[in-house]
């Protein structure tokens, strides 16, 4: 049996079955082979893109399981009542203390402080004191910053309170954007923030600053001028007595 050609619709002639089968074939593979081309051509950069997500996303996985295998390890590092002592810019000595001292995992020079105390020893009678509940302490920039119930006495019997204080050790400089309350012997005073620079000697208070000043010593009194002692009176010159001539009886 013969197979009947077909039309060639190019040529206009006939061709036979098998050949116009062959073509429909060829047709097929080209069709899918370009389909597959075209789907590589939107997948590759998919997955490049892919790719480097879970790249970056590997590294910052690696990152915090090797901060969550350290961080345990400096946690531990902390010491029970520690005393540390060291100088200022002009040399004068100060010691800080605390019931706990607790050091950062993240960074070791951040120390967490509680029941911080700090004292700075002055020409005052006594040393200047400062406390709070909580602080926290760096070690290379020499800072100290205190939180809650900040109390703080100059040695000269003046008190200072407040809810924060930042303290710079090497300057001995106490400043804070916090209400304030200070009360002595030369009355008291409130501020909605402050700034106590070179050991006391500059003290700026700003905002709705009230103040009640103490007049305790009293005004010295004009002294009494001493009497004038009278001047010795000169003595009287004495007059010659005239002598009258007259006859010798």
């Amino acid at each position: 049996m013969t197979a009947h050609p077909a039309v060639n619709p190019v040529a206009g002639g006939f061709v036979p079955a098998e050949e116009v089968a062959r073509r429909a074939e060829a047709l097929a593979r080209w069709r899918k082979r370009s389909e597959l081309v075209h789907f590589y051509r939107r997948a590759l950069p998919a997955t490049i893109a892919a790719l480097g997500v879970i790249c970056v996303g590997w590294i910052a996985v690696r990152s915090l399981i090797a901060h969550f295998r350290e961080a345990p390890d400096v946690a531990t590092i902390h010491m029970l009542h520690p005393i540390y002592y060291g100088r200022n810019d002009e040399g004068q000595p100060y010691k800080m203390s605390a019931s706990l001292a607790v050091r950062d995992a993240v960074d070791p020079n951040r120390i967490a402080l509680n029941d911080p105390s700090y004292t700075q020893t002055t020409e005052a009678p006594a040393p200047e004191v400062v406390t709070a509940d909580r602080g926290v302490y760096n070690d290379k920039t020499k800072l100290l910053d205190l939180f809650g119930h900040v109390r703080a006495t100059d040695g000269k019997d003046n008190h200072f309170e407040s809810t924060f204080a930042h303290v710079d050790l090497n300057k001995s400089d106490v400043t804070g954007k916090v209400p304030m309350y200070a009360y002595g012997p030369s009355g008291t005073l409130r501020a909605q923030s402050y700034m106590i620079l070179n050991k006391g000697q500059h003290m700026f208070f700003i905002g709705a600053v009230h103040s009640h000043l103490l007049m305790t010593s009293s005004t010295p009194k004009t002294p009494t001028p001493a009497p004038a002692k009278a001047a010795p009176l000169p003595p009287a010159p004495i007059k010659p007595v005239p002598i009258k001539q007259g006859s010798v009886r």
